[in-house]
């Protein structure tokens, strides 16, 4: 007890504490594991499919424009002034408006071409999201930046809890898979609001984006990386919804998640400490920042190991107690796929310190490699053996993206 009164205290005098990122993760990502589960329990495979359009919609478009200034900006040497933050808001701004344009306009040939007429509303309330996303102010990259995770915990702690309980109240009052749009955009307007009454720094808006140059060409990487990853991460659910309908795409879509949130999404969670982290050392010494990294990665990679062995033995009676038998076809997927996310952890973490130490290509590189792999195993195995072969063809991917990254930054000298 008075382990535990003393390790609260610590946490108050530092706000860079990891506990606080862990905190953060167990709230934010329990709220999002139950609200989806209560949604795919309460509205079946089929709606699950359609959201899941909607948001696969949503993943595409963000992905080819990402700019990777957030990353830019924490990573930098020097903290930005007020013009270079105006510049990377209009930039941010700019991106939102034609993201969210260009989900309303393609929203009807979407639908037409996965042949699901009653996605194209879906995917036109979605469009909303990207604008209010990208409006926020940098002063939340800063505020990465200075390592201050409990104002971060704070921050994505109270919109997803808005997310979560206006997602159930409307799906309550009948709005069906509407209700998981809609609670998405009450979580982004109250991070838009937070960001710029709580964390937001002085920002003189302007289009010189020649200022911001040095974060642009850093951020042309994460960009790059981010067209290719997108390409990895909706490829495997594309061809599912394509070639196999809604139905089995919710079933794919399912066990994806329940093996993103149990196992992944904790150390891409933990990127959210890692990466500042990193950058934060490799700024003094990068003899230190490689052996930090080598601490983690033994220690994360085991832990995740034996946690992904456990879910892939255990995958019949996850899905059976928290979604029902309806649910149990999906087993094989989930068995896939949770060794697969074992995969996407290192990843996460490999890619974390690569981006810290100024080598964001190696990411670009990496995923390139994942993206051939994908290529050539994806039509063989979904041919053969359906939903289960693409689960197969993703692990086979991550897999080469494991093995690329750990030789590159092994012979890495800097």
């Amino acid at each position: 007890m008075l382990s535990a009164l003393k390790l609260i205290q610590e946490m108050k005098k530092r706000p860079e504490h990891p506990l606080w990122v862990a905190s953060q993760q167990i709230l934010v990502r329990g709220l999002m594991a139950l609200k989806f589960l209560i949604a795919a329990r309460l509205l079946g495979p089929e709606q699950i499919g359609l959201v899941g359009i909607a948001l696969l919609s949503l993943a595409i478009v963000e992905a080819m424009t990402d700019t990777g200034l957030s990353q830019a900006v924490i990573q930098h040497r020097k903290r930005i002034d007020k013009d270079e933050a105006g510049a990377a808001w209009t930039l941010q701004v700019c991106r939102g408006v034609v993201l969210g344009a260009l989900l309303i306009a393609s929203a009807t040939p979407i639908a037409l071409f996965f042949e699901t007429a009653a996605s194209a509303q879906l995917i036109a309330i979605s469009a909303t999201i990207p604008v209010l996303r990208n409006a926020i102010n940098p002063g939340l990259f800063i505020t990465q930046r200075e390592r201050n995770f409990r104002k971060i915990s704070f921050y994505e702690s109270s919109a997803a809890f808005l997310d979560f309980l206006a997602s159930l109240i409307l799906i309550k009052l009948g709005f069906g898979v509407t209700s998981i749009l809609i609670g998405s955009i009450a979580s982004e307007t109250l991070k838009l609001i937070l960001s710029w009454s709580w964390l937001k720094i002085e920002t003189t808006p302007n289009t010189q984006w020649k200022k911001i140059r040095d974060l642009t060409n850093f951020g042309k990487w994460v960009w790059g990386s981010s067209i290719i990853t997108l390409i990895l991460n909706q490829l495997d659910k594309v061809l599912v919804v394509k070639f196999l309908g809604t139905n089995q795409f919710g079933l794919y879509q399912v066990a994806s998640r329940i093996a993103q949130l149990l196992i992944s999404d904790g150390v891409t969670a933990l990127g959210q400490f890692l990466f500042p982290t990193f950058s934060e050392i490799f700024r003094t010494s990068y003899s230190e920042a490689r052996k930090y990294f080598r601490k983690v990665i033994i220690a994360v990679s085991a832990t995740i190991a034996i946690l992904s062995i456990l879910i892939s033995l255990l995958a019949k009676n996850i899905l059976s107690l928290t979604l029902g038998v309806e649910w149990l076809s999906a087993a094989p997927i989930l068995q896939i796929l949770s060794i697969g996310m074992f995969f996407g952890a290192c990843i996460a973490i490999l890619v974390s310190f690569s981006r810290a130490i100024g080598k964001p290509q190696l990411v670009t590189q990496a995923v390139f490699v994942q993206l051939i792999t994908l290529c050539i195993t994806a039509p063989i195995l979904i041919t053969s053996l359906e939903s289960v072969g693409m689960a197969l063809a993703s692990c086979s991917a991550m897999l080469s993206t494991v093995i690329f990254l750990t030789v590159k930054i092994s012979k890495m000298k800097i």
